[in-house]
């Protein structure tokens, strides 16, 4: 193209005049830029939920959409101890005070703290590990050994397809036991691996053993614990979470499974009052 042509075509394109016309512009070019930045982002945010699997939620377009705009600002933090300092000094509960059920030394509770916590997903729910996820052959192991665990303890609890991830079994209360007002609240949910992703697992343990837990890097709450988040978004068919209730990171190895096991068994113990855990 020529440097005359070029000129003419310059002098034929229609500037805008009016200031109607200038904000038109600006709010059209604002669109474009804002849409080259934010729709990548948007589809790497969708990529990771995806990434999850089977969950609380829809694992589809509309999950995401329905997490990010009406989920997500419901979401709080996940590491402080002080409500369960509070649970412990106010003595509410069957918590065992300040020692709770889990009898782990403090060298073995705290063997993958120097390591760091594994980052999880970005969406309050599902609540996923994002790395440190086991082999397979981990997996299995672990599959296994809650298995047994869960039949072994028949006397305790049961399996039953969680109430809060229906796609994962999950540990319940024994129909004969007594029902407390946690186990209540949890209906009879105490634990339950997310078995189609990571194989991290949600479980509800005493105040003591929360804060063991959490301050030794093996877990954190749900964003959703001790929150109305849960019986709000579902318009009442979902109880609340309490703040018991926490994520525990995936084990990586037979020692971790070993330690994950006595999480689990010492949160048999609080839900079910019982200290014949087999």
């Amino acid at each position: 193209m020529s440097l005359e042509t070029l000129t003419n075509a310059l002098r034929h394109i229609r500037l805008p005049h009016s200031q109607q016309e200038r904000l038109n512009l600006a709010l059209g070019t604002a669109a474009v830029i804002g849409s080259a930045i934010l729709l990548p982002a948007a589809y790497r945010d969708y990529r990771i939920f995806k990434s999850y699997g089977p969950g609380g939620v829809p694992n589809n377009l509309l999950g995401w959409m329905t997490v990010r705009a009406l989920f997500q600002p419901f979401g709080s933090e996940m590491f402080s101890t002080e409500i369960y300092l509070r649970r412990i000094d106010a003595a509410e509960g069957h918590g065992r005070g300040d020692e709770g059920y889990l009898t782990l030394s403090s060298e073995r509770l705290e063997s993958r703290k120097e390591e760091g916590r594994p980052e999880i997903g970005p969406h309050v729910v599902p609540q996923r590990q994002l790395t440190q996820i086991p082999d397979e052959d981990v997996m299995e192991k672990f599959d296994s050994k809650f298995t047994s665990f869960g039949l072994r303890n028949h006397h305790l609890v049961k399996f039953q397809q969680s109430n809060l991830e229906g796609h994962a079994d999950a540990l319940f209360l024994a129909d004969h036991l007594p029902i407390t007002d946690l186990a209540t609240t949890m209906q009879g949910e105490i634990t339950h691996i997310h078995s189609g992703s990571d194989y991290s697992l949600h479980v509800v343990l005493a105040p003591a053993d929360c804060k063991k837990v959490i301050d030794a890097g093996w877990g954190q709450r749900h964003a959703f614990s001790g929150t109305s988040a849960m019986t709000f978004l579902s318009l009442g068919t979902i109880p609340d979470i309490p703040s018991e209730y926490l994520l525990i990171y995936a084990p990586r190895n037979d020692a971790e499974i070993e330690i994950v096991m006595e999480i689990i068994s010492a949160a048999v113990k609080f839900m079910t009052g019982r200290e014949d855990v087999r």
